[in-house]
């Protein structure tokens, strides 16, 4: 790899040469002493030798810090509408479980030299944080993940930590950790590419001034299609199409409202009754409640599910097959106890899980059919960011969620080897997902024995052969330069350079089943029984 990179705020330039073999760093050029560097003992005689032609390494220096600058500028001149372009990221938090870490995930933004940190009172986070690498979107631009380890923060804390992203050009974005702006995917089966849900999120608090008392969110296939706070008091749609509802319901917004108001007067008790249970009197507390139903639309098959957290902890599961309730904390079986001798009511809640839900599912489908119904191909690539390091097979862009990603060697699927990270969302509405394969103790000449598979319901599968010449490197790019320099060893530049190396050297010698990212989730919670006649229920969860 060779190439050169330019600050256009103090107009330093820096260079490189670098050779691998086999996959390890063989050998570099060193501009300041205008020597050659050997990390490996066989490449010494070729240092010696390099070393020598002073002339030639003279060259090197005034080609990397002038010659290919001056190419690199008038690249950035030709493509100054696309190279330096400044695109706004779009931001979520996400958590897979109330267990999880928090992940700040920034995508959309263009150019990649973005940086995106944890800090708790104002101060930046080097603890407790694990950053992830800046990865490419199918449209040119980028997405990266930080994650935040919660484990020894009381929730009522949480509100002493942000995200922040920071792109030149633009002002910081600051997002609060705020547990109304969480998405989760908790619950979700991962199954495939046949289940549609509909599932409805709900999340009271109380303490909190930072955000509403009460918010309420359904998803359809994990589309935000109505949103429902105590601070605006009525129910919104998200998505243009549930516009359509009213054609055929001229009342059904007015219901919704009135529907979730009334829950959100049934989670003040829920959490007050919560607080007794663990003796709790004053401080900062949430309940959150997830309830929905799934449908195969190839067997068409149901299920459902009801389940509460209450201070970012499981607390309480509606089981289906037994009718019965699950206490998952000692706090809650006083709940479970009074819940369970309510058999009427608990096969009311069977009925609708598998039967009424399932119809409004059906209906909102229909509703949003060209959004939630469509396919997108996923675009596939190979990357690693150091000869050392996994291969990551990335696919973006597709939908819906429900890809399988995996890696198989001689036409069978890995187990070992690979670590399979979770599908999250793109600024467009899309998806990826990444899978890395560990070739540690894999020689290369058994690279074609492996390859990358992308299987999408609708169009046929795609598999990319561990080829070197498909991975996507970012070797010998400096963290620094990620953040700061403005034209990074571009591709063109860099052929330019190739060519002249190369001269100079004849001259002289699964299935996987992932679980999908919710849109907008985290923010809702649950009701009172309502009657059989009500609208679709959020939850119609029980008092505690």
């Amino acid at each position: 790899m060779s190439g050169c990179e330019w600050d256009d705020e103090d107009d330093t330039t820096d260079g490189h040469e670098q050779y691998a073999y086999d996959g390890e760093d063989f050998l570099a050029f060193d501009l300041k002493t205008l020597t050659w560097v050997a990390p490996v003992r066989q490449a010494v005689p070729t240092k010696l030798i390099w070393d020598q032609n002073r002339t030639d390494n003279q060259y090197r220096k005034n080609y990397y810090t002038k010659e290919c600058v001056d190419w690199l500028k008038k690249y950035l001149a030709y493509g100054k509408s696309t190279l330096q372009r400044t695109e706004r990221p779009r931001v979520s938090l996400l958590q897979r479980t109330p267990s999880s870490p928090v992940v700040c995930h920034a995508t959309g933004f263009y150019p990649d030299r973005v940086v995106v940190f944890w800090r708790r009172d104002g101060q930046e986070l080097h603890e407790q944080v694990d950053p992830g690498e800046v990865l490419p979107n199918h449209d040119g631009t980028f997405q990266v993940s930080v994650d935040l380890d919660l484990t020894a923060v009381p929730q009522e804390d949480w509100g002493r930590y942000e995200c922040v992203v920071q792109l030149k050009g633009i002002e910081d974005i600051s997002t609060p950790l705020d547990p109304a702006l969480i998405r989760t995917n908790w619950g979700k089966t991962g199954r495939d590419g046949v289940i549609h849900s509909l599932r409805y999120f709900h999340t009271a608090s109380s303490g909190l001034s930072s955000f509403p008392e009460f918010v309420a969110v359904g998803m359809v296939d994990e589309v935000q299609f109505v949103h429902y706070d105590s601070v605006r008091e009525r129910a919104v749609p998200k998505q243009a199409w549930m516009e359509q509802v009213t054609r055929d319901d001229t009342d059904y917004w007015e219901r919704e409202t009135g529907r979730y108001q009334v829950e959100q007067q049934v989670f003040k008790g829920i959490i007050e009754t919560a607080k007794k249970r663990f003796n709790q009197t004053g401080g900062a507390h949430i309940v959150q409640v997830m309830s929905g139903c799934e449908w195969d639309d190839e067997d068409d098959t149901t299920d459902g599910y009801n389940q509460f957290a209450y201070d970012g902890e499981d607390f309480i599961a509606f089981d289906l097959k037994t009718l019965t309730w699950v206490a998952l904390v000692r706090q809650a079986v006083p709940t479970k106890l009074r819940l369970d001798q309510d058999r009427a009511g608990n096969q009311y809640r069977k009925n609708y899980y598998t039967k009424e839900c399932v119809d409004w599912l059906k209906m909102y489908l229909a509703y949003g059919k060209s959004t939630l119904q469509r396919t997108e191909r996923p675009r596939v690539s190979l990357l690693q960011r150091t000869p050392s390091s996994p291969v990551v097979c990335h696919a973006t862009g597709f939908y819906p969620d429900r890809v399988v990603v995996f890696w198989r060697r001689d036409g069978q699927e890995l187990h070992e080897q690979v670590d399979p990270g979770e599908v999250l969302p793109n600024h467009d509405g899309t998806f990826q997902v990444s899978v890395d394969l560990d070739l540690t103790a894999v020689p290369q000449e058994d690279w074609g024995r492996y390859e990358c598979v992308v299987q999408l319901k609708g169009i046929e599968d795609i598999s990319t052969p561990l080829d070197p010449a498909l991975i996507r490197t970012n070797r010998g790019k400096s963290h620094l330069l990620v953040f700061i320099l403005v034209g990074v060893a571009v591709v063109v530049a860099a052929a330019v350079v190739g060519v002249f190396v190369y001269q100079k050297r004849n001259d002289s010698d699964k299935r996987h089943k992932p679980v999908g990212s919710s849109d907008s989730c985290s923010e809702n919670t649950e009701g009172q029984n309502p009657a059989p006649e009500a609208q679709p229920m959020t939850g119609e969860t029980p008092s505690t």
